[in-house]
């Protein structure tokens, strides 16, 4: 018997073959290594600006000064963040960061989150 396929059907499928990969990564998340390349700071940098992710920000101020920050060494932030992940059970940075700023903008929308003042 034929099915056709359904547009549901085809996004997810869509979906599924468009992971990340992390399931077969060398690297694990409950590791001591992680993948590492040589790159330029600023090269990563311009691409981060041409998405102007500062537009949909809600301290744009913020955003840049997280950005500059990732951009110098986004290894080291990712062992920052590693133990989170290693815990929840994820292997996707891009994935794990996306939730926490969808989470983080709903709640903070919601009155749920506060922003931190930066006073000592």
């Amino acid at each position: 018997m034929s099915k056709k396929w359904s547009r549901s059907d085809v996004v997810n499928w869509m979906r599924m073959i468009n992971e990340c990969g992390c399931e077969d990564e060398s690297h694990s998340v409950h590791g001591d290594t992680m993948f590492s390349v040589s790159f330029e700071p600023q090269m990563l940098r311009d691409v981060v600006q041409q998405k102007m992710g500062s537009m949909n920000a809600m301290c744009p101020e913020s955003y840049e000064m997280a950005a500059d920050f990732v951009c110098q060494d986004p290894h080291a932030v990712l062992e920052m963040i590693k133990p989170l992940m290693a815990q929840i059970g994820i292997g996707c940075p891009q994935s794990f960061a996306k939730a926490m700023a969808d989470v983080f903008y709903a709640g903070q929308d919601m009155g749920i989150v506060k922003p931190f003042n930066t006073e000592k």
